[in-house]
């Protein structure tokens, strides 16, 4: 799964811009998912299903013919989420400027603002700033209104997996976030990725969840130790599936 954050401040038209990369991959035939960073909170609908959550429900689904709509309470940190979505082709995140472990479009209104949001993962800028003079910012300026297709190209061509997002500091560069700026730079790939290149993998309800490589380690040597004290294993058993239903 590729991704790119849509990143810029408030009232800059993110969500505009995260709109259209959403609509113009589904017209290529990708199986898109967005994520949406509500800093001040979610507002929930005045409908039966709001209603509903609004009393005190834990989890309400509301169900039609064609979409789900659902409100759940829980917490859930970025790295679950990117867990999550990795079935898909491309996945639009809007805000997460500066945790997302993977390629940003900043959206600014001008130049001083385009500069604030360059970081080594910024790889476009586009929004109100492309009507301006913009000659002296060191990444590519898209027009949305002029450009919209040009702009999907090139986060096709630049957008990568994101990392976990877990900041375990198991690999060389300590944190997900330089990871990543490794990979956008050319100078790593996933592989260098502990938890991405684990053979230790966890599915929970159908969910997959990453492992830092303690835990990934105190898994195998558990599993394998009890695998291997059964009649009938082989003494060094090289794969072993498992699972488990309360």
């Amino acid at each position: 799964m590729r991704a790119v954050a849509v990143i810029g401040f408030k009232g800059s038209g993110k969500t505009t811009v995260a709109s259209y990369i959403v609509g113009e991959l589904k017209r290529r035939g990708l199986r898109v998912a967005a994520v949406k960073h509500a800093h001040g909170g979610i507002s929930v609908n005045d409908e039966d299903s709001g209603r509903l959550f609004g009393a005190g429900a834990d989890r309400v689904i509301a169900v039609s013919d064609d979409v789900v709509e659902e409100y759940r309470r829980s917490r859930a940190s970025l790295w679950e989420v990117i867990s999550q979505l990795r079935g898909f082709d491309f996945a639009v995140f809007e805000g997460f400027k500066s945790e997302f472990p993977g390629v940003r479009l900043a959206v600014a209104r001008n130049v001083e603002e385009a500069r604030e949001l360059l970081t080594p993962l910024t790889v476009a800028i586009t929004g109100r700033v492309a009507k301006e003079d913009h000659s002296g910012l060191p990444v590519p300026v898209f027009d949305l209104e002029s450009e919209g297709e040009r702009l999907v190209d090139f986060l096709l061509e630049k957008a990568f997996e994101p990392l976990p997002g877990l900041n375990c500091g198991f690999c060389r560069y300590g944190s997900c976030v330089a990871l990543a700026e490794a990979v956008a730079r050319g100078e790593a790939g996933h592989g260098e990725c502990t938890v991405l290149s684990s053979k230790v993998k966890l599915l929970v309800d159908g969910k997959p969840v990453e492992l830092n490589p303690f835990v990934q380690d105190v898994f195998r040597n558990v599993v394998f130790a009890l695998v291997g004290s059964l009649k009938g294993v082989g003494s060094s058993p090289s794969r072993v599936e498992l699972r488990v239903e309360r």
